[in-house]
């Protein structure tokens, strides 16, 4: 897979070859205006596979979001905090 960047300008002259560099290579482009990125073009099948993983990670926060209703606020943010402090304790262990 090959990570690309090119201007908007560019882009524009030469977007067929994107998108045949990208569907049928392993090409990847990031578009920049004024050294800015603006968007990236990358294989459908990527995409798709990121919004199938986005959409999961959602349904799992509704369900965990639906386990704590009628909780008291005060116990959400105390399991919260202790969760925060358990990340970044193996954040820094693996460092």
């Amino acid at each position: 897979m090959s990570l690309k960047v090119v201007t908007a300008l560019k882009a524009r002259k030469i977007l067929g070859t994107i998108m045949n560099a990208v569907s049928f290579g392993s090409d990847q482009y990031i578009v920049e205006r004024k050294g800015i990125p603006m968007v990236a073009i990358i294989p459908i099948k990527r995409f798709k596979q990121m919004e199938k993983a986005r959409q999961h990670f959602f349904s799992n926060m509704s369900k965990i979001s639906d386990s704590f209703i009628g909780e008291d606020p005060y116990k959400l943010d105390q399991i919260l905090e202790e969760a925060t402090q358990a990340a970044k304790n193996i954040e820094v262990s693996q460092g």
